[in-house]
């Protein structure tokens, strides 16, 4: 609802019109639940495997918008690719 509020008001963070330490937390946050593709953090398959495997009220929960964050967060602010 916040990110949704935000855009609204012309804004793409959680607070204000730049980026804050909650941007980056929630970016990395999400990418425990959806990692992020192969391309940009490559894994292990088995770890991979683990991350992705998510149950029915997860993936639910998952809203396109928390997601769209943390691929600009990412591809904006943060270095790319991931190495592990």
């Amino acid at each position: 609802a916040r990110l949704r509020a935000q855009a609204a008001d012309g804004s793409g963070y959680y607070l204000g019109a730049g980026l804050t330490a909650v941007d980056i937390y929630s970016a990395a946050f999400m990418a425990l639940f959806r990692p992020l593709p192969e391309a940009l953090c490559a894994m292990d398959p088995g770890t991979r495997a683990a991350f992705e495997t998510r149950d029915p009220v997860t993936d639910a929960a998952l809203d396109p918008v928390l997601l769209r964050h943390r691929d600009r967060i990412y591809r904006d602010h943060l270095e790319l690719p991931l190495s592990l």
